[in-house]
């Protein structure tokens, strides 16, 4: 059975308080002032204990114009409203004002809860009732049932109850989410326990000992204890109002509106992309650079309006926005918000976010327009390819998309071998993704690389790796890029020969002087044996070709001892079986051992063995060597 939590909406003085006191015997208003008052400033908290034991929450939100925003806060979790109206008043400004904001913020069960029926003449009940359902005949709560009540004379509450249960019984479970989130909406402190603050954990679950992020400050705190409606827990789940009781943080360094999580899938940010709705009886639309309110979560900030694709939203509609925040806020993909206006204070609209950490857009691009619409609609699959190709990096962690999308491991894992069999996806490895565009990004950048690299060297017989991956490295890791390569190579878009990556369809053409010149340069080698030669005597041969040609033949017919040094590739294979076939003989080889093997000097000699230590053939053990394991 799933935890749910019920919320209240009205009219001022239309009942809310005396009702939920009646249902649970909890006295909502808490504060002085609102005794005093008579009306409800701040959310109020109880639980009610259904027929069949279920113990649900309750959040008693304010009614009072001004206290909209409260009343905004307490709605973050709720799973159903009741929605309070005065048997004597019926519908008032206030009323429709709170259904709008119900609306935007997505709820989808609603009651409709008569209150004080025992003040009025069976006819005006009538009425009243008619009326009801005539104004709410365009609404989401058009088919929502209605319960007749008197709190103070206990008329109906036991009817209610019922109705509560049997609806609450229709309500899926939620999510089942490691990671917790939880909109602060209270903070006090209680002597002897320190700081404790109250909310409903609207993600996820939060256990006993569990280390919390404080945004959008950062700061860290640990759960001393947790109490789920007044009673003790180990841990509490998704939808259930919550107490923490925390450690290592005072009063004064965490408020209402902040956000608390166990997880890293949020980050502060200054701007949302959201799908919003303008209210059809506002006097005005949506313009470039308004200033609105922005009610989310517990929070009100202020925000600049950027519509996008379009130049105005008007009454009535609908449209894509990015909301420039003048302080940051910690949001998720999905969640919903209110918009008021900066002045005069009413709600003019609302929407839902589609991207919590947004960059900064062009107003009128197709492909931002595009990317918007796939956020919207809301196709799990759709979202993966979307934000695998938006992203900045090349390569997408499974991490990463299971941040971005809220969900688990095991969901997101199948959803990516569906996209892979659909060949939308490439799988670098066990937790790395590209999106198909993407790989066709990179491939594109690597040819473009090693076609300006063959313009400018034409004996070359490609790229060395080490020099690509310096012109990727701040899109892709080495690894990352080995992968590619191997992919691309297996794809036949590319060759790789010694660690030289060529265009597939790429040779090197030598004309005759070219020709004479590497015939000339391998003879010498040849001649020179176990001697190295110096590279400028070799490229010396032809003043005007040599460098190229003996750059082309190196790791073909030539190796590179050191930078000024090489070697004909024969003499210097030859010199690795010699150094092999003497050690498993003898163990070991000194210098001078190699220097009689080869007839050479001391200084070819050791050119030749350190580059057989640097090639981990050998290794050197004080003044021998011996042969590296392996």
């Amino acid at each position: 059975m799933a935890d749910i939590v019920i919320g209240t909406a009205g009219h001022i003085d239309h009942g809310k308080t005396t009702l939920i006191k009646g249902l649970t015997g909890i006295e909502t208003d808490t504060t002085k002032e609102e005794k005093t008052r008579g009306l409800s400033i701040n959310l109020g908290f109880a639980y009610l204990d259904l027929p069949n034991k279920q113990r649900v929450g309750i959040v008693d939100v304010p009614g009072h114009e001004k206290f909209i925003k409260n009343m905004v806060a307490g709605l973050p979790g709720i799973d159903l409203i009741l929605l309070v109206i005065d048997a004597a008043e019926g519908i008032m400004p206030q009323t429709k004002e709170h259904i709008d904001i119900l609306s935007l913020l997505g709820i989808q069960h609603f009651m409709i809860v008569l209150t004080k029926c025992q003040t009025v003449d069976e006819d005006l009940k009538e009425l009243v009732k008619e009326d009801i359902r005539e104004q709410l005949a365009d609404t989401a709560l058009k088919d929502a049932p209605l319960i007749e009540t008197d709190a103070v004379e206990k008329i109906g509450l036991d009817e209610l109850k019922l109705a509560i249960q049997d609806l609450a019984e229709t309500i899926p479970e939620k999510t089942v989410q490691e990671v917790g989130r939880l909109n602060v909406d209270r903070v006090f402190s209680v002597k002897g326990f320190g700081t404790v603050i109250t909310g409903t954990l609207i993600d996820g679950t939060f256990r006993v000992g569990d280390e919390l992020t404080v945004f959008p400050s950062g700061k860290k705190t640990k759960i001393r204890t947790i109490q789920v409606h007044e009673t003790d827990k180990k841990e509490a789940f998704s939808g259930q109002r919550t107490a923490l009781n925390l450690t290592n943080i005072s009063k004064d360094e965490i408020s209402r509106g902040d956000v608390l999580t166990n997880g890293a899938a949020l980050e502060a940010t200054w701007m949302l992309d959201a799908k919003v709705s303008c209210l059809e009886d506002v006097k005005f639309g949506f313009s470039l650079w308004d200033r609105v309110r922005v009610l989310i979560g517990t929070q009100e900030v202020f925000a600049r309006l950027v519509p996008i694709g379009q130049e105005r939203i008007e009454a009535g509609e609908e449209g894509f926005v990015q909301l420039r925040l003048e302080e940051q806020l910690a949001v998720k993909t999905g969640d919903r918000f209110i918009m008021r206006a900066y002045s005069p204070m009413v709600t003019i609209g609302g929407g839902q976010i589609l991207d919590a950490v947004p960059s900064k857009h062009r107003r009128f691009k197709q492909d931002v327009l595009d990317s918007l619409k796939v956020k919207e609609e809301g196709n799990l699959d759709h979202l993966i390819l979307d934000f695998l190709l938006n992203q900045q990096a090349i390569v997408g962690s499974l991490k990463d998309i299971c941040d971005y999308m809220n969900l688990p491991k095991e969901t997101v894992q199948g959803m990516l071998e569906t996209l892979l069999e659909e060949k939308l996806l490439i799988q670098l490895s066990e937790t790395e993704w590209i999106h198909v565009n993407k790989l066709q990004q990179i491939e594109k950048m690597i040819y473009q690389e090693l076609e300006t690299y063959h313009k400018a060297f034409r004996l070359r017989p490609g790229m060395p790796l080490e020099e690509i991956r310096s012109k990727v490295k701040q899109f892709l890791t080495p690894k990352q890029l080995d992968k590619l390569v191997k992919l691309f190579v297996e794809q036949g878009v590319f060759q790789l020969n010694n660690h030289r990556l060529s265009h597939s369809d790429f040779k090197v053409e030598l004309n005759k002087y070219q020709e004479k010149v590497k015939n000339d340069i391998e003879k010498k080698l040849e001649k020179s044996g176990f001697t190295p030669i110096k590279k400028e005597e070799l490229e010396a041969l032809d003043a005007k070709n040599g460098r190229d040609v003996l750059e082309m033949l190196e790791d073909q017919s030539v190796v590179s001892l050191t930078f000024e040094y090489v070697i004909s590739k024969k003499y210097y294979l030859k010199s690795v079986d010699l150094v092999k076939d003497f050690i498993q003989k003898n163990g070991a080889m000194t210098l001078a051992d190699f220097r009689d093997m080869t007839d050479s000097s001391r200084k070819s000699s050791m050119l030749i063995l350190e580059y057989l230590d640097e090639k981990k053939v050998t290794k050197r053990v004080e003044n021998t060597r011996e042969l590296m394991e392996g």
